[in-house]
Formats: C-alpha cells, sequence, structure tokens
C-alpha cells in the first residue's frame, strides 16, 4: 500500500498538468500513488497524462463536470492512509510530501496544509502568502477568511471517509470542508510556515466571485444551525456581505 495518495483532477489542462505531474513524480518522499481525474476535456489533457510511463500513476476518465464528483471518484480509489491534494496548474516543491508527513506524523495532526508562493504562467514567482499556522488559530480564523490551501493540503484518509468526503456547492468545496471536520473537536489542523506550493494565477483559471461568497455564506448558516453556534451565523453575514458587495 503506497502511504500517500494524492488526488488530481483535470480538466482541460494541457497547458500547465504536466509540470504539476513532473513536480510529484521528483518529490523526495517517493511512498506514494497519482490518481488523476481527467473529466469533460476537449483538449490535449488525457493524451499528456497517458504518456507518462509510471507505475505510481493511477488515470481515471470522468463525463462528469462536477469538482466535488471528480475528487470523490479519486478517493474512491486511493489506497493510501493519507491524501494529499495538488490542482493541474500548480507545482508542488520538492520537499513538500517530505515535510509534510513528518509534521503530520510527529505533531498527531489530521490536516496539514502550507503557505505558498505566486507564479504567473511563465513560471515566474509574483508574490506569496502565508496562513494561520495553529489550530486554533486556523479555527478562529475561518469564519472571515482563507486558512488553508486546498491543493497544498496533506490529510487523514479516514477523517475524509468518516465525513463522507466533499459534498459542498459549486464554489469553495474547500470550505465546506474544512467546516464539517471542524465537528470534530479531537481534528487538528497545521500550515507549515514555509512556502511547499507554488500557486498559479493565470488567465485561463476559474477567478473568484459573488457565487463563491455566497456559497461560502451557505456552508456558514447551515453549519450555525447544525452547530447552534453564533460565530457561524456570523461567519455567514460576513461572507453575504462580501458577495453583495464584490
Amino acid at each position: 500500500m503506497k502511504k500517500i495518495s494524492i488526488l488530481l483532477s483535470v480538466k482541460d489542462g494541457e497547458q500547465f498538468v504536466g509540470e504539476t505531474i513532473d513536480s510529484i513524480l521528483n518529490q523526495t518522499y517517493q511512498e506514494f500513488e497519482l490518481i488523476i481525474v481527467v473529466n469533460c476535456s476537449t483538449d490535449k489533457t488525457l493524451e499528456i497524462v497517458h504518456a507518462y510511463d509510471d507505475a505510481r500513476i493511477k488515470i481515471l476518465e470522468s463525463n462528469i463536470c462536477q469538482l466535488n464528483y471528480n475528487l470523490n471518484l479519486a478517493l474512491s480509489h486511493a489506497k493510501g492512509e493519507y491524501i494529499a491534494r495538488i490542482d493541474a496548474d500548480d507545482i508542488a516543491l520538492p520537499h513538500r510530501l517530505e515535510k509534510q508527513i513528518k509534521v503530520l506524523e510527529e505533531g498527531n495532526y489530521n490536516v496539514v496544509g502550507s503557505n505558498i508562493k505566486y507564479i504567473n504562467e511563465h513560471g515566474e514567482l509574483i508574490g506569496e502568502k502565508s496562513y494561520p499556522e495553529t489550530n486554533e488559530e486556523i479555527r478562529k480564523k475561518i469564519i472571515y477568511k482563507a486558512v488553508i490551501v486546498h491543493p497544498s493540503i496533506l490529510c487523514k484518509r479516514e477523517d475524509l471517509l468518516k465525513i463522507g468526503g466533499y459534498l459542498g456547492g459549486k464554489f469553495a468545496q474547500d470550505l465546506d470542508l474544512w467546516i464539517r471536520l471542524m465537528r470534530d473537536e479531537n481534528i487538528k489542523f497545521y500550515n507549515i510556515q514555509e512556502p511547499l506550493l507554488h500557486y498559479r494565477i493565470h488567465s485561463s483559471q476559474a477567478k473568484g466571485n459573488p457565487l463563491t461568497f455566497a456559497d461560502v455564506a451557505g456552508y456558514m448558516l447551515r453549519e450555525s444551525i447544525y452547530s447552534k453556534s453564533f460565530r457561524y451565523f456570523l461567519g455567514a453575514m460576513i461572507y453575504y456581505g462580501k458577495a453583495l458587495f464584490k
């Protein structure tokens, strides 16, 4: 059994997906499988993916153009003890998995993310961003800001399966995932305070819009009712405000 299963869902990713796959195959930590779901692609993505002759890569095809479905499809095929994520236009730095699994196991964490550096479509560094470090900070700040970068995470597979995997709406599915995981006070989050992912900004990627904030507000409102928590109700109001004034 591979210790880490890396989930990659890609649609029309021919421009960057090769760089993404190379960044995974070149990790210093090698005990992994890479599960790629090619969905609804009309370009050469499938051809590029199949060109890799590597036993660690498992390729699935889907005609359902919905990220939650395709991530759950990949998750259903995962054999690893841990799950990692990456998007088809990002680049994992070489020591990413090695550093994350060490922190996760030594600190007994459930979800470990990292800071990121932004790159453009040419791979040039254009900025960076830091995220809350501790479990306490992450849980406190989630009601008003992004606290974990989804394509940077390493987490325990059993935790995702216990909550039913990905269930969110069309946007910000990861935030829905964090909220549902946070129902268990024993789940511990952590962000490594160094960039382990190059997060690409380019013209063809999906851009944030008011509907994203509206979806997040809906997750928060649901959670305020489920947990009878005023703080999540406050979070819903914050994100409804962002949706209205975006």
